[in-house]
């Protein structure tokens, strides 16, 4: 009972955190923090130390995103064992961009599910399927990650982010 009971009130605290995030203004947000130390404790708080960043190349081909539409970014993935863990955060420019980047990060993960081979590890397809993505301020973040994990990682996010 003290299990299930700890398990609902984490799995609370973390809907209030993406609800919070994603509800709230810019004045609300910091915008002055790197999003490659926000990585950093999301990947701290995962216990991953398999989560890699990626560098430009990998934006530019694997997810078909142009580096210049952001004002800083840091694409995390698994770079050991047999799992898609993969995370990002993008900064807009500016509160005006905040949608546009939105619809890029939608659009790669739209992009990984029509490229997806059914018969590669189908066990970590849900990991894609349930991809969220939540926007701070003028952060963007994406999780193809477990439901637990991506909790963890927004939940990081907001605490990063939270002025």
């Amino acid at each position: 009972m003290i299990k299930r009971f700890a398990a609902s009130a984490l799995l609370l605290a973390a809907l209030l955190a993406l609800a919070a995030c994603g509800g709230g203004s810019s004045e609300e947000y910091k915008s002055d923090v790197a999003t490659a130390d926000i990585a950093g404790q999301v990947s701290a708080s995962l216990e991953n130390d398999s989560l890699i960043a990626m560098d430009e190349s990998y934006l530019t081909n694997a997810m078909q995103l142009d580096p210049a539409m952001f004002a800083d970014y840091t694409v995390m993935v698994n770079s050991k064992g047999v799992n898609i863990d993969e995370f990002g955060i993008f900064k807009a420019p500016d509160a005006d961009s905040v949608a546009d980047v939105e619809a890029a990060v939608k659009g790669y993960l739209q992009l990984r599910i029509d490229t997806w081979m059914p018969e590669y590890m189908p066990e970590e397809y849900p990991k894609l399927e349930n991809a969220e993505v939540t926007t701070c301020g003028q952060y963007v973040m994406y999780a193809i990650l477990s439901d637990e994990s991506a909790q963890t990682a927004f939940a990081e996010l907001e605490t990063a982010l939270k002025a």
